[in-house]
């Protein structure tokens, strides 16, 4: 208990010192460095072809970026929500100048134009051409957010001590919680070194299951005891504290037999005089299956032999038996860890929202379709290490060798399991995952307090359409197919300069006609000397507005909701409408990707395993999870340089795989068989 004690007071201290200091600081940190990287990124995050509304009060659309962003070709921007006016200004190109800690993009326009008039007066129009001219846009920053409206887990102590009113009792449970989780690291140490040193057969995969059968259990008397308190039905100490003092109740009878948990009580006894009556063989060979696998029936595998090509061999069959157990075992582990780290983190709007137990019990099961789709990869991979670390810490692996089995003959099982895996995860991604990923997603809104989610946006007010025509309007109905506040704006591809604009109060779509009646507005043609017509219209047919209401009533669905035909659909028809996809062009490589980095990492993982050399179970699980962080962190990096335009989509989406394909490679090649 001393040495243990000891290293769970240093733990409880840097925990201590985690929640009331570091985490708080960090997490307002990160929100600061987010929102300078927003502003740094600006300039080089414009996407070519895509209205982008992030700039105050300023619609952008650029047809062609240049030169790491630098340089815009075909440069359209327009004042939105405007009350006083209309502004709009075309350019054939501008240079980007920004500076680092400048709130400011400075551009240099060429070639272009301005269109300036009062809808209350849209007599009088100014149309002015230039050959250069200098500009400005507002880059958009975070708003500055006062103490007292910071989250509860990112205020300090005294944020935490001065709340009153309705904050007081979150305010106290977030207290509290700070204090119980350091010292649950001492509770949990007494708890560990009684149930640790019980024998019991199974191993490590025994207390590895027992120690996640505590750890959930824990969470779920934290997480029940935290709801009763935000009821109100006990106290924010009570519901907090609740866990660790059942915990370190439940420990204390088992601290005190520690010493005398040989030869004790009646089981014990029997189970003495029992194996007893079995005799020393029996015992032997009892030990002997305790201390790993024993294949009887290695067939011969000489070099003139060729048997080992043969596949299954009773070796295969030994490797998939104990591959499966382990997948499985640590499949179940880690969707149990997240699931009680994923149901502690809505417990506060479970019970804020009034959220029945079968509702918050359907969001998990249409939930575990996904944990088990990006969970799968990890456990391939952890259970291939840990297979072959055993087997290489009982010198199985040894024995194989001196019976010219090479290792590449042993990884065969493992390769061909990750391409299943990888296979089976390509179908559910196409099949039933986007349904269960709709409902998940349903029901977190609902868990949330969310209002029902639309998945459409009518106001998206800027789309591109046929013809280098752009819509704008001020509001959309699609059921009734009526615009109001409509502008079309079409351009001349050759110079990006205003050829025809198009203004009506109202327009409706006529089906008998296939066509927009346009209501009280205007038209007005354009060369380069000026306005070439003007006329007025109580109610027209411009037979150039050829897009259906249907065009307009674009779906906002996240790529896990679609399967690949799907998705590639939806970004044919964002594009061409003048949506940001990059980041759906970079989701739809991933749904390729993704199950093949099941082969990958196994195909990773049996190289690796040799490594963990006398290790065993431990070391394979601290590796596996070690090279599962690398590829998370590698695929959020080359995800973020493809959202922005940095790298292109199919790079960005494979490159991950692809690197951990070649140095999967480089070390199947180097072990030494």
């Amino acid at each position: 208990m001393l040495p243990i004690g000891g290293l769970a007071f240093a733990t409880s201290l840097l925990t201590l010192a985690i929640t009331f200091w570091l985490s708080p600081a960090s997490l307002r940190m990160l929100h600061i460095i987010a929102d300078r990287l927003r502003a740094a990124e600006a300039p080089y995050a414009i996407q070519p072809r895509v209205f982008d509304e992030r700039f105050p009060h300023l619609v952008l659309y650029v047809q062609d970026v240049a030169a790491g962003g630098a340089h815009w070709n075909g440069v359209f921007l327009a004042e939105s929500g405007a009350a006083t006016g209309s502004h709009l200004t075309l350019a054939d190109n501008a240079i980007v100048i920004a500076g680092p800690g400048e709130d400011k993009l400075q551009l240099h326009l060429r070639n272009g134009s301005t269109h300036e008039y009062d809808p209350g007066n849209p007599t009088h129009y100014n149309f002015t051409t230039f050959g250069t001219s200098d500009s400005s846009i507002d880059v958009p920053g975070g708003p500055e957010v006062q103490t007292s409206q910071l989250p509860m887990p990112e205020r300090n102590l005294t944020g935490l001590l001065n709340a009153t009113g309705p904050e007081w009792r979150d305010a106290r449970i977030d207290l509290n919680r700070r204090i119980a989780f350091p010292a649950a690291c001492l509770v949990f140490a007494m708890l560990g070194v009684p149930v640790g040193v019980r024998p019991r057969r199974g191993g490590r995969s025994t207390g590895f299951v027992l120690t996640l059968l505590l750890i959930s259990a824990y969470y779920l008397l934290f997480v029940f005891g935290v709801h009763m308190a935000q009821q109100g039905f006990i106290s924010p100490m009570v519901g907090v504290w609740a866990a660790n003092v059942l915990i370190f109740l439940a420990a204390l009878p088992l601290l005190y037999r520690i010493e005398h948990i040989r030869g004790t009580g009646r089981l014990s006894h029997y189970l003495d005089a029992l194996r007893a009556r079995r005799g020393p063989a029996a015992e032997a060979v009892a030990v002997a299956s305790s201390n790993g696998p024993v294949a009887r029936d290695i067939p011969a595998t000489g070099k003139g032999g060729g048997r080992s090509l043969v596949f299954p061999l009773l070796v295969d069959m030994l490797l998939l038996r104990s591959f499966a157990f382990y997948f499985f075992l640590l499949l179940g582990a880690f969707l149990v860890v997240s699931d009680s780290f994923t149901l502690f983190d809505l417990l506060q709007s479970i019970t804020r929202n009034h959220i029945s137990a079968q509702v918050v019990a359907n969001y998990f099961l249409h939930l575990i379709p996904m944990m088990v789709y990006q969970l799968a990869p990890v456990a391939a991979l952890v259970a291939t290490l840990v297979t072959l670390g055993l087997m290489a810490k009982n010198n199985e692996v040894v024995a194989f060798k001196a019976s010219g089995i090479s290792l590449y003959r042993l990884s065969i099982p493992f390769i061909l399991t990750g391409a299943i895996l990888g296979s089976g995860m390509f179908l559910l991604d196409n099949s039933f995952l986007p349904y269960a990923n709709q409902r998940s997603d349903a029901l977190r809104n609902q868990i949330m307090g969310r209002p029902a989610q639309t998945f459409y946006q009518p106001a998206h007010q800027w789309i591109f359409g046929e013809g280098n025509k752009i819509y704008n309007y001020g509001l959309f109905d699609f059921d009734h197919g009526v615009f109001g506040g409509l502008n079309v704006f079409e351009i001349d591809p050759a110079t990006f300069q205003l050829r025809r604009r198009v203004y009506a109060a109202r327009a409706r779509w006529e089906p008998d006609q296939q066509a927009w009646v346009l209501d009280d507005g205007w038209v007005r043609d354009f060369n380069r000397d000026g306005v070439s017509r003007y006329e007025t219209f109580r109610a027209t047919l411009l037979s150039e507005l050829t897009e259906p209401p249907s065009y307009f009533k674009r779906a906002v669905l996240p790529s896990s909701q679609m399967n690949w035909r799907q998705l590639r659909s939806y970004i044919s028809g964002l594009q061409h409408a003048g949506f940001d996809t990059a980041r759906l062009a970079v989701e739809w490589h991933r749904k390729f990707a993704f199950p093949v980095l099941t082969l990958v990492i196994m195909f990773l993982g049996v190289p690796f395993a040799l490594l963990t050399g006398t290790r065993g179970a431990v070391g394979g699980l601290a590796i596996g999870i070690s090279i599962a962080i690398v590829y998370w962190a590698t695929a959020a990096l080359f995800q973020a340089m493809g959202n922005v335009g940095l790298l292109p989509a199919v790079m960005a989406g494979w490159a991950p795989a692809g690197i951990f394909a070649l140095v999967s490679l480089y070390f199947f090649l180097k072990m030494p068989t």
